[in-house]
């Protein structure tokens, strides 16, 4: 079998920026205006619970700290610290059952409209991209959508709210320390921005395109394996695939190792940020500027943060390779149809008119030489021709010139 793919995905351009697969994405959300409204509205609820603890836990500390606080008080705190959590916990679960079905619908409409789209180009199309290449990337496109919306909506999204809410927060009562976090927050969230576009995204670009041509390389070793053993080739064909594998799982571990190296950078920041909050906190507290609460607030701020900003290098990757594994789809949808009828068509009568081949000229596009050259045929209306010859002949392509579904290059008048 060969070793050549019409459709090398190392060599075909990448021409949709992330902005644009995300407008791709958001296209389908959008078809349910109402059920991701809903969906929305109870992600942003949760998340205003996950924010609120940390005010919670700060009265309930002051309230069993302070010797002459009323017993009902510290109940009180207590009642609306564990109401803050069992809300959270609901409201999530909520949201992740009405994502199913909602989910499962988009991901069905994706793939469908994906598959028409593909049907809809011409046999010239399909004759320079490889089938199996070309199922991995329709199929892969419905679970990079799963990944990458359960990264930007799930996680992402609420991530940002809770660290920008907690910086205002700690702000509002400790200036300083509000600049500090502010502008940690910030130079961690362009510091992902970066290092994802120009770090991540090309190796796992590559990677991408290595995970297609294995799909295409297996689809073409099953589906010619007839001729393999005819040719008793299988341990060459063998050895032709585990190479194809080797090169993959190089281009997969060097991903995986990007990925862990922008975790290290992330932990870096983590570590800044609880020494630096968690040590003004201190520092006032010490100058009788701060109650055993704000330090307790203080501390659980971090801990939140610190549990949504350890995440983002795994939503980070799920949001990445989700993008990346729809990019073809994306491309796909924005493709025109190859063979869509004029909007005044008429329908066809097959009576009314003839079939004339006039010199002309068929080859595939990354053919060494045509097919045929200034093939000439009159069928006239009514008439029925039958064109017959060995197999690889090309009589298939001068049906698809007759139906438009393949370009022929005709003679010139």
């Amino acid at each position: 079998m060969t070793d050549a793919y019409d459709d090398e995905d190392g060599n075909r351009p990448r021409t949709l920026t992330n902005g644009q697969v995300i407008r791709f994405m958001a296209g389908h959300w959008m078809a349910e205006p109402k059920r991701f409204a809903l969906i929305a509205a109870l992600m942003l609820a949760s998340t205003a619970c996950d924010l609120s603890i940390p005010w919670a836990t700060r009265a309930l500390i002051d309230a069993v700290a302070t010797p002459t606080s009323p017993t009902d008080t510290a109940w009180i705190a207590w009642a609306s610290l564990s109401a803050l959590y069992l809300a959270f916990y609901c409201l999530r679960s909520f949201m992740f059952r009405m994502s199913n079905g909602y989910y499962s619908r988009i991901m069905a409409r994706m793939v469908t409209q994906a598959f028409a789209r593909v049907q809809a180009f011409s046999a010239d199309w399909h004759a320079s991209n490889f089938a199996g290449a070309t199922v991995r990337r329709v199929s892969r496109a419905m679970w990079g959508y799963d990944s990458a919306s359960d990264a930007l909506l799930w996680m992402l999204t609420p991530t940002l709210i809770v660290l920008s809410g907690l910086a205002i927060s700690i702000g509002l009562k400790w200036p300083a320390a509000g600049v500090f976090v502010a502008v940690l927050v910030v130079a961690f969230a362009i510091f992902n921005v970066l290092v994802s576009t120009h770090f991540i995204r090309p190796a796992n670009l590559a990677s991408t395109a290595l995970d297609s041509q294995l799909g295409a390389n297996l689809a073409d070793a099953i589906g010619g394996n007839p001729v393999v053993k005819g040719f008793g080739a299988e341990a060459r064909e063998e050895k032709r695939f585990s190479d194809h594998v080797a090169i993959w799982r190089t281009a997969q571990n060097k991903t995986w190792d990007r990925f862990n190296t922008v975790g290290w950078g992330q932990n870096f920041f983590l570590v800044i940020l609880q020494a630096g909050l968690t040590g003004q906190l201190v520092h006032a507290w010490s100058r009788g500027e701060a109650t055993p609460g704000d330090v307790a607030f203080g501390i659980t701020s971090f801990i939140v943060m610190a549990g949504y900003m350890r995440n983002f290098s795994e939503i980070t990757r799920m949001l990445q390779k989700g993008l990346d594994d729809m990019v073809d789809v994306a491309a796909y949808m924005r493709t025109p149809p190859q063979l869509a009828d004029r909007p005044d068509a008429a329908p066809f009568r097959g009576e009314l008119g003839e079939v004339v081949f006039d010199r002309v000229t068929f080859g595939y596009e990354n053919a060494a030489r045509p097919l045929y050259r200034d093939f000439t045929l009159v069928v006239a209306p009514g008439e029925r021709v039958a064109l017959v010859g060995p197999t690889g002949r090309a009589s298939r392509p001068s049906s698809s010139c007759c139906r438009g579904s393949t370009t022929c290059r005709a003679a010139a008048s």
